[in-house]
């Protein structure tokens, strides 16, 4: 059976490389480097033949790539793949010691870093290889070095290919598993839902180290031999300039609300003319009606998604879906049973508000080496998401709340029970609470509600200094408010609902 499997996987850049050598695979837009199929499978085949001959890479091993965004992410994933690797792309928004825990935890054989990064290692028992974006590097170095001898064998559906760490709702970073299933079934579903194919040229900015940026339209890509165009940094009016050049051929891109709203709000959207531009997918929080309309008015369908890193795809709206109805998350992919259930796993009757419950091939398998975890995310062979919707009776989901109190600023999801801890070990501090509140910009951002000790001179800006030390800079508050006490319920526990009443009826600014 594991002989029979293993033949299914196989090796997408050497295949292409083979079929469509000069077809253009990648392009790096802040370095101007242009790689054909059969570059790119050279340099990632001698980077494998380096994993695995100098740096001692084995099947099953993590290899970190702490960078910003770059061609290089993909060509590092498939070296790792080839060798059965497991590609691990890391948060450099993260700070030093949250850091520190996700490479104590993972223990990748190697980490690849930006200069810019290499302090966030500092500490770290790994070893580092420096990458300088096709500049003189370590890492040029081992590709030049080495002779292109990898050929991937014995790599099964079943095998770890990434590994992604995100936050839980005790803060806590949790590395989820991705296995080549996974990746095959999101290429599936980029066929039936982005329409994905040979020729299709992508836009990516959304961070590498998150699996929308990772796997919508990017990494399936390379399955059907369409072209990736990469942006290292985000920014609005160079994202704007690109997906309208008509020498790019921009097809498809990906974007929160955040980025689309900042493209839109550029006075040179109003006279932008997209020539070639099809699809934009658009996930990470809800559409509103407005901004679908400005981009509709261009010509430009948006189409919205639902998903989270164990779960790429969940829902998903087509473009005039969108549009008429923007506050549904859409319907279940392909290769996906979907309900509203109960604490047990039984579905409830539709219209009745639930649990958001999933199950097929495209699910982790679970997280690393937390096995409590896993199996608590299961219940009667449904995958729970934490999340509450309801579906009407054309079994249409809508996301009603997040269960575990979850909210979004700017793209990155940020867990309150994580920044409550942080602010929690300030002295003079007695409770504390944190919710996500609407921002013009960020579309949510943090306040927190603080109870402090009598006569204790305890501020904002100590709270806030506190957090930007111990926090990346989006989970980090842009309100702080001090009350003489929380809402209680009669278990003890916060009244986040509460709270929100109270950020509403008193302007935070």
């Amino acid at each position: 059976m594991a002989t029979e499997r293993a033949s299914l996987v196989s090796d997408w850049l050497h295949y292409q490389a083979s079929y469509n050598p000069e077809r253009l695979a990648a392009v790096d837009l802040t370095t101007a480097r242009r790689f054909t199929y059969a570059a790119f499978n050279d340099r990632a085949t001698r980077l494998a033949t380096a994993l695995r001959n100098t740096l001692g890479v084995l099947k099953g091993d993590r290899v970190g790539m702490l960078a910003r965004n770059s061609t290089d992410h993909f060509e590092l994933m498939f070296a790792c793949w080839k060798i059965g690797a497991v590609f691990m792309p890391l948060n450099w928004r993260l700070s030093a010691g949250e850091m520190t825990k996700v490479i104590a935890d993972a223990i990748p054989c190697v980490v690849f870093v930006d200069p810019d990064f290499a302090g966030l290692l500092d500490g770290c028992a790994c070893p580092v290889v420096g990458r300088g974006g096709g500049d003189d590097s370590a890492y040029e170095a081992l590709i030049s070095a080495h002779a292109p001898e990898v050929r991937m064998e014995g790599v099964t559906l079943d095998d770890h290919n990434t590994l992604l760490y995100t936050s839980g709702t005790t803060g806590e970073q949790k590395g989820v598993i991705g296995t080549h299933l996974n990746s095959m079934t999101i290429v599936l579903q980029s066929v039936t839902t982005g329409a994905i194919d040979n020729a299709t040229t992508c836009l990516t900015y959304a961070p590498l180290f998150h699996t929308a940026g990772l796997n919508s339209f990017a990494m399936p890509l390379f399955h059907f031999g369409g072209t990736l165009h990469v942006m290292a940094n985000w920014d609005a009016a160079e994202a704007l300039a690109h997906l309208s050049n008509p020498d790019l051929k921009i097809t498809h891109t990906l974007g929160v609300p955040f980025h689309l709203g900042m493209i839109a709000a550029l006075p040179a959207f109003a006279s932008t003319v997209f020539p070639t531009l099809r699809l934009v997918g658009v996930g990470g929080a809800p559409a509103n009606r407005q901004l679908i309309d400005i981009w509709a008015s261009k010509g430009i369908p948006l189409s919205q998604s639902y998903g989270m890193t164990e779960v790429f795809g969940l829902g998903f709206q087509p473009p005039a879906a969108a549009r008429e109805n923007p506050a549904a998350a859409g319907k279940a992919l392909m290769y996906l049973d979907l309900q509203i259930g109960d604490a047990d796993g039984q579905e409830l009757p539709l219209g009745e508000r639930g649990e958001i419950q999933v199950r097929g091939p495209g699910i982790s398998p679970g997280y690393w080496k937390r096995p409590d975890l896993t199996e608590a995310a299961w219940t009667n062979g449904w995958f729970r998401t934490g999340d509450i919707g309801v579906m009407d009776p054309d079994r249409t989901l809508y996301v009603v709340d997040r269960l575990k109190d979850m909210y979004i600023s700017g793209g990155e999801n940020v867990y309150p029970a994580e920044v409550e801890s942080v602010i929690s070990k300030v002295p003079g501090v007695i409770m504390n609470a944190v919710i996500g509140v609407p921002d013009a910009r960020w579309q949510e951002v943090g306040m927190a509600f603080v109870v402090k000790a009598p006569g204790s001179p305890v501020d904002a800006a100590a709270i806030l200094s506190a957090a930007r030390e111990k926090l990346a800079g989006y989970k980090v508050p842009h309100h702080v408010r001090f009350v003489d006490v929380l809402p209680i319920s009669a278990q003890g526990k916060v009244l986040k609902w509460a709270l929100r009443d109270l950020a509403q009826q008193d302007n935070p600014a």
